[in-house]
Order: structure tokens, then sequence, then C-alpha cells
């Protein structure tokens, strides 16, 4: 690859000289059977002097344009093939030269390395790489997505990536297929892809295809399977006994005692691997993260009970898949739950999003403001709802999809917050000034015919059960309202990967 050349070591001043490490592991198939075992060389990008002023970010495919894009392919029955580029980072060039060591096993005495590309390890490493698969699309003739950097698209072909995993979206019709298949063999022709089947696992997440009923299911069965080992052996549930719902009605208080560092480190590794799965494709677990991890500073034994809770309920649940695909039509849903925070007396918010009759946004936070009624709580929640959906809502249209209704439907089960914002005349009496910007800015959003509010019954709200904790029956309607069920209840996995290797050999 041409990734260095070999210099004199006294050509290179010591404190510019990077250290280099073997990173060992054992690569895996998605049914778990071991592959091989794998070396790769990285270079030690923390000894890399920091400097003030440059930008290293690069962007990676967000979770919600990732559900929105599936349920696309649900709804407009897209093809979905998958590649993987091999040694991603090492096609991009470094644009000021690096030194490094030899690597160990292969010293030379008085030989350093100058590096010519972008080595895994190296700050500045996944930026390069993003510019250099972004001017390789350009260059084909693909227009990059404003509001996703990570998206592309030409004549009906969707490309998407995350980091290098790269797949190609298109309707089966002449013109696209040409173009697709065309474009693919010019990756090919610059970088060396592995793959070329049908999407069936992206970034841990199980892609199961109906199209038939042009519905995607998505799952993150193995994922959660690996979380039993976060418990302890106290902790780990009995082969007969499963958790019901995620999180009782018991209202958690901060721990009085002082938690020591073992215990706020095991904590925290538990929130963070079920936070994950909430903002993937769990959403009936948003709730109880969205708590849970107020506590991370300093958790106590009923903290620490309580995660454990979720986790042994996605453990029971491990086989619930998200379900995208089945409609029509773009909405939003939005609500909140006035001064339940019993310490700082603040609101929950939560709103939900739903394109082609599957959940593919969510969010469930606390206020940051202390509203003094139940009508500024909506207000707030509305206010929040309404600009991801209008961020949501240009996304969709750069893709090239367009609605019958132009105006973006929002559901809320506030009669008054709905008044404040339809009627003609409206004020809101309140001391909180920047409550009533937002009444204002939704007003004017209402007035030109960008949004529009509705009522919908708290039965019918899906948004509820990410403002509070829900007893069982209601858990269930909740659960079945965000499009969540079993995946060997609504389609054989056997089935449909049958029918993937059908069409990968028909592509081929």
């Amino acid at each position: 690859m041409s990734s260095w050349r070999e210099i004199r070591l006294e050509e290179v001043s010591s404190n510019q000289l990077l250290d280099c490490m073997w990173v060992m592991i054992y690569k895996f198939d998605k049914q778990g059977y071991l592959i091989k075992a794998k070396a790769r060389l990285v270079v030690r990008g923390d000894q890399q002097a920091s400097q003030v002023g440059v930008d290293n970010y690069a962007s990676t495919l967000a979770g919600r344009s990732f559900r929105s894009l599936m349920a696309i392919a649900a709804r407009f029955d897209l093809e979905l093939i998958q590649y993987d580029v091999v040694n991603a980072f090492v096609h991009a060039t470094l644009p000021k030269p690096l030194y490094m060591k030899s690597p160990p096993g292969f010293k030379k005495t008085g030989i350093a390395l100058q590096l010519l590309k972008a080595l895994y390890g190296l700050r500045e490493s996944p930026l390069l790489w993003q510019k250099e698969i972004s001017s390789t699309l350009i260059k084909l003739g693909y227009k990059k997505v404003p509001h996703e950097p990570c998206c592309y698209t030409k004549k009906g072909v969707i490309i998407f990536f995350y980091v290098d995993d790269i797949v190609v979206s298109y309707r089966k019709d002449k013109e696209a297929t040409a173009t697709a298949m065309e474009d693919l063999e010019a990756l090919k022709a610059v970088y060396r892809l592995q793959g070329g089947d049908d999407l069936q696992w992206f970034l841990g997440i199980e892609i199961i295809c109906d199209r038939a009923a042009k519905k995607i299911w998505l799952a993150q069965s193995d994922y959660i399977a690996k979380m039993e080992t976060l418990l302890g052996t106290t902790n780990k549930p009995e082969p007969h006994k499963h958790e019901d719902i995620p999180m009782g009605t018991k209202t958690l208080l901060p721990y009085e005692g002082v938690a020591d560092y073992a215990s706020v480190n095991r904590y925290q590794r538990k929130t963070g691997t079920i936070l994950y799965a909430a903002v993937i494709t769990r959403p009936d677990i948003a709730y109880a993260c969205s708590k849970l991890t107020r506590f991370n500073l300093n958790p106590g034994p009923e903290h620490h009970k309580a995660v454990d809770r979720v986790i042994n309920y996605l453990l029971s649940t491990r086989y619930h898949a998200l379900r995208v695909g089945g409609g029509d039509t773009f909405e939003t849903y939005t609500d909140s739950s006035f001064a339940d925070d019993p310490l700082t007396r603040k609101s929950s918010q939560a709103y939900v999003m739903v394109l082609f009759g599957g959940v593919v946004g969510w969010r469930a936070n606390k206020q940051d403001t202390v509203t003094t009624s139940t009508t500024e709580a909506e207000l707030l929640a509305l206010s929040q709802a309404t600009k991801e959906a209008l961020f949501a809502s240009r996304l969709l249209k750069e893709i090239g999809l367009t609605f019958d209704d132009t105006a973006l439907q929002i559901s809320c089960d506030n009669s008054q917050t709905i008044r404040l914002v339809n009627a003609e005349i409206a004020s809101l009496t309140t001391k909180l000034k920047h409550v009533d910007i937002h009444n204002h800015w939704l007003r004017e959003r209402k007035l030109r015919e960008e949004i529009s509010v509705a009522y919908v019954s708290t039965e019918n709200q899906l948004a509820d059960g990410l403002t509070k904790a829900l007893d069982r029956t209601k858990f269930d309607l909740f659960r079945a309202q965000m499009g969540l069920a079993r995946s060997t209840d609504t389609i054989s996995l056997s089935t449909c990967r049958l029918k993937a290797q059908s069409r990968s050999r028909t592509l081929s």
C-alpha cells in the first residue's frame, strides 16, 4: 500500500517520532464462528502534539438517518448491497510528513519510517479517509446530501457509509441497476472491496427484510446477548424468570453515601451499554436510560438494581426487533410529564417520529428549565419535536422524497397547547420569556404552513411511554405501538436469508 518509506533515524527529532503497536484480535462471522486471527499495526496517535484550531472531526452516519434509509428502502422495495473496504484508512494520503518507529518484530537499527498514508491510530486518519471516499464518490457524479455527509445520491442510487462499511441502495429498474453496477465497478478499481451480498448486518444490527410486505426489521439480539457478562453472578436471571417491564414506578433518588471507583465504573459500563441499544433499535428502554444515566457519578445499590433490571429485561426480549416500513406518511408525536423530577421539579419530555409506518426517531430527556404549568411543559416539548421534525424533513427532501401534505403533522395530547399554536390570537401568561419565544416561533411555523398541530388521545400518544414509567398493560400497548415485536413472530429469519442468497446469486 506504500504506507511509508524508510529514512535514517538522525533525520528525525525524537519529539516527532511516534511509537507503534500491534493490535491482535479474533474475527468471527455473524453466527459467532471463528474466521481468522488478525493483526493490525496501529500508530500511537496519542503521542501526537495537539494543535490548536485543527479540526480532526469525522462525521459518521446518524442512527436516525440509518433507520430513515431503511424505511425508504422498505417502502420503495430497494435493493441493499453491502461492501467493506479493506484497509480503508491507508487509501488516504497524509498532507504532511509524520514519522514512526519500526514495528515491533521488524526493528531495523538506525532506521525510522516516514508515513505516507493515514495509518490507523493517527488523529487525522478518520477525517482523511472520509475526504478520500467523498472525493471518489463526487468524481463518479454523486451529490452529497447536505444534512447527512455520509450519504450520497445519483440517478435513483443512494450510497451511504459508516467509516469502511458501504451500502448501495437502488430501485431494481434498468437505469438504476445499470448505474449502481457501473459505479460499483469504478469503486472496485480504486479500492479493494469485500462483500457484495444483500445487506444483513450493519454495525451489529441485524436487518431482516420482508419485501412482500414492504417491511424491514432491525434487531440487536447478538449485542444484547453479550450484556449478560455485565451482570454479577447474583444478578443473573433465573431461566424461568423474565422481566416484564424495564423499570418500576418507584422513584429513584440520589445515593446518600459515596460510591467507590469500582462501583461507579461498573455502573457506567452498564448504562453505556444499554444506552447504545436504546438509541439504535430499542426505544422501549429510552425512558429508563434517561432516568438511570442521571446517577452515573454516584450510583448506589438501588441504582445498580434498577440498571440490572433493564439488562435482564433486554435479555428476556433480545429477539424483539424494530419494524420500519408499512405506511405512507411522516408523523411526529410529542409529550411531556410535568414536574416529575422530585429534586429539581423539571419536566420530562419526548418525541417519536414515524416514517412510512415505522418509528425512525425518538428521544426521552429532561427539560433544561423549570416550568410552572403542564401547558408550558407541553409547549417546550412541542418546540423540541418540531425542530427535530423540520430537520428530518429537510433530510428526506434532499434524498428526493416528497409528500402529498407539505405541512408536517405534529400530534399532541394537550388541547391548551394546541390552542396556543393554532388560535388566531393567543397569549401565554408567564414570567418565563423563553417559553413565550417558543410559543411565537411555533405560531410562525404554523402560519407558514410548515407544520400542522393536531390532537391525539393519550391512548394513541406514541411518546407517552418515553415520559413516564408504565405498568405492564400500558407498557405492552406502548411497545406494540412503537413497532417492537419478536422477530420470530413477524417473519422467518431463515426464509429471509434464503431469499437474500437467491437474490445475491441472481445479481452475480
